[in-house]
């Protein structure tokens, strides 16, 4: 037998998820790589708290801009949503459609609606 979550667990789950956010860069896959070993390090780079809308439909999406600053030299991946700011568990990890080159103390934003997470 095989059964399915209701829409009031599934969007409880992601409200859990959207309520308590950092993000982080990636510059390798973290499933593959590991979460901690292809994390961003070095220079100014720290986790940046996400904003994510109320669940609705069994999905979230990221409602505001977030910005990373003073980074290392870096090829961008991933982005990542951890429990934590600091060490903690990795909940999520979004592949980006292409790798983004980051120059020595420069920035990275993830725009507003571009990250989704939805439980099927």
């Amino acid at each position: 037998m095989s059964g399915r979550f209701s829409d009031y667990q599934t969007e409880d789950w992601l409200s859990q998820v959207a309520d308590n956010t950092w993000l982080s860069l990636h510059f390798d896959n973290p499933d593959v790589a590991g979460a901690y070993a292809s994390e961003v390090f070095g220079q100014g780079y720290s986790r940046v708290r996400g904003v994510f809308a109320d669940a609705s439909g069994r999905a979230i999406w990221n409602s505001g801009t977030v910005t990373f600053t003073g980074l290392p030299a870096v090829v961008v991946t991933h982005v990542g949503g951890w429990n934590e700011a600091i060490n903690g568990d990795l909940r999520f990890a979004v592949a980006l459609p292409n790798p983004v080159r980051v120059q020595a103390g420069g920035r990275y934003s993830v725009s507003a609606n571009t990250v989704a997470l939805s439980l099927d």
